[in-house]
């Protein structure tokens, strides 16, 4: 029996550690901060031929990247998330405080998804800047967390 349990717990780490090596990077969300910088759009309107309309449009296209970027980061988080609760529900008690750094995390990604979410929505008035930074580091907080959960310290 005993041995079934450590497989079991072996077996969610290696799951942990090739699933966070093999299928994330954060580094897919580096283009999300420059995405909706003003340099780009100040660029255009230098440029000759510029009209308000093209400004409009450049801005709904960058709206609407920004925001499918946004759907990734959050099904990765969610996949994350879910990966990271699987491995703690397998840990014995002392590691029990797991659960508040889990649902902190949780708490924080998705306040700053709906905090960029208010922002997106209020640009069109030019209120509020739009950053991504709060939630690309939740996402790697969560990355670094399961990469603790996984390592043979935590067993």
């Amino acid at each position: 029996m005993f041995e079934l349990l450590s497989y079991k717990r072996d077996w969610r780490r290696e799951a942990l550690a090739a699933m966070d090596d093999a299928e994330f990077s954060i580094a897919r969300y580096e283009p999300m901060g420059r995405l909706m910088s003003d340099e780009d759009l100040q660029y255009l309107k230098g440029q000759a031929g510029y009209t308000a309309e093209m400004g409009r449009e450049f801005s709904r296209e960058r709206k609407r990247i920004f925001r499918l970027y946004l759907r990734e980061l959050a099904g990765d988080f969610r996949r994350l998330h879910g990966h990271a609760r699987a491995a703690v529900a397998g840990l014995s008690a002392e590691h029990s405080p797991l659960v508040g750094v889990l649902l902190r995390q949780q708490v924080r990604f998705w306040y700053e998804m709906a905090a960029i979410e208010l922002r997106l929505s209020l640009s069109w008035a030019g209120m509020g800047s739009v950053d991504a930074r709060g939630l690309i580091e939740a996402l790697a907080n969560m990355q670094a967390e399961i990469g603790r959960i996984a390592s043979p310290a935590a067993a």
